[in-house]
């Protein structure tokens, strides 16, 4: 099968601990094993939801909504805010009690708004001319900041917001419940193995609602062909392909597999390349280096040898690769963005029909020209180091992420000279 076929086969809402997600697993295990090789899947367990419905109404008029996962069933009425810009409310927060407020941006987090306002409800706005955004609460927060939130689409809000001042009505219904979530491991064993293992990882889940085709079955299905490429072309090291679920959620797939393996990846890993977005038949490729500016230049060159231009940067990405940074163990981070597909993504529309072959095959050609020359080479080219300047990025980030004090299980830079 080609890329695109496979991502035709994934066409398909796949929720981490839904029966969409099972379906897409029973699908590449089987792929897999029907290509010769052995691959396995590790459970585990969250607070999850099936996709719901909201509405917002008032009189005879009702517009549907999307509303975060974690939100329970709720029946809300109250006076309808709009705010254009919600950083109001952190300005004026006694204005703003059992209001339902709706509003279009902010440069604060809804969580922290919702907490001095005090208000019962929030609409955001999704961008013009796409469907409404699919967003989640996080795991591990406390019930108070599981408030009713909901996602409109920018139409219908340019309707609403003309009710600004009259008491409207949100229906939420949504099945909150502990959920199981697999991952799906594959282990391509190399003719020479010396202790090194290199990661090449990818999400297969989607957000509630949408087809995820740029993101990330794109992804997975570039992991698909990389492992069926080395499964015919055996490398010299180890390599581990790893489909995680529940990064939408939270990255909580790939937090739960380094938990489960922490003292192998701290005593085996060397790098992850994490494959993340693609699909556009117009775009760009671009490389997130979180690692260090050797790193940089060494995968750039690989890819410009051939043929292949990505625009690398040196930084954090919001994506699998952050679960390994904690072991300070580097991630290359391969995607493609900027064309009709992702503008769709994380809604309805994100659907294979946006993609073709071209928009899928540079990350995929990617993927194997760089596990190709590190798994084949003579020495381990990689150093398992991440720049100093990105340990505050990736601390903040982590915080924010797991609502815990991060621990960054890094080799202290005197011991590395």
């Amino acid at each position: 099968m080609t890329l695109y076929q496979l991502l035709k086969a994934l066409d398909y809402e796949r929720l981490a601990g839904t029966a969409g997600e099972a379906k897409a697993r029973a699908f590449i295990l089987d792929y897999l094993k029907q290509k010769g090789m052995n691959p396995n899947s590790e459970a585990f367990e969250f607070t999850g939801f099936e996709s719901g419905t909201a509405t917002v109404s008032i009189g005879d008029k009702s517009w549907e909504a999307t509303p975060y996962g974690l939100c329970p069933d709720a029946d809300i009425s109250g006076e309808l805010l709009y705010l254009e810009n919600a950083d109001a409310i952190y300005h004026n927060p006694g204005d703003y009690q059992d209001k339902i407020i709706l509003y279009y941006h902010s440069s604060k987090r809804l969580y922290e708004l919702a907490k001095i306002a005090n208000a019962k409800a929030f609409i955001g706005i999704s961008a013009p001319f796409k469907g409404a955004y699919s967003y989640s609460h996080r795991q591990n927060r406390a019930e108070y900041e599981v408030f009713p939130s909901l996602m409109i689409c920018y139409d219908y809000a340019e309707k609403l917001m003309k009710y600004d001042g009259k008491t409207v009505q949100i229906q939420i219904r949504q099945k909150v419940e502990t959920k199981t979530a697999h991952n799906i491991i594959l282990d391509i064993a190399g003719s020479q193995p010396d202790g090194n293992l290199s990661l090449l990882v990818g999400h297969y889940d989607t957000v509630a609602r949408s087809y995820g085709a740029s993101d990330n079955g794109a992804g997975s299905v570039a992991l698909i062909k990389t492992a069926e490429y080395f499964a015919k072309h055996q490398p010299k090291r180890d390599l581990r392909v790893i489909w995680f679920s529940g990064e939408e959620l939270g990255l909580l797939g790939s937090f739960a597999y380094a938990e489960a393996h922490k003292e192998e990846l701290q005593e085996r890993a060397k790098l992850v390349i994490n494959v993340d977005l693609a699909g556009d038949p117009i775009g760009r490729n671009i490389m997130m280096v979180l690692g260090t500016k050797e790193l940089m230049g060494y995968a750039s060159g690989i890819l410009k040898e051939e043929g292949l231009l990505f625009r690398e940067s040196l930084s954090i990405y919001s994506s699998d690769c952050m679960p390994f940074s904690v072991y300070e163990i580097p991630s290359l981070n391969l995607a493609r963005v900027g064309g009709k597909a992702l503008y769709h993504g994380h809604t309805a529309e994100d659907k294979a029909k946006y993609c073709n072959e071209y928009g899928l095959k540079d990350v995929y050609l990617a993927s194997v020209s760089l596990l190709r020359r590190i798994l084949n080479s003579v020495y381990y080219p990689v150093q398992k180091e991440i720049d100093d300047s990105l340990r505050e990025k990736i601390e903040k980030y982590l915080w924010q992420s797991r609502l815990e004090v991060p621990k960054l299980f890094w080799q202290e830079k005197f011991r590395k000279m």
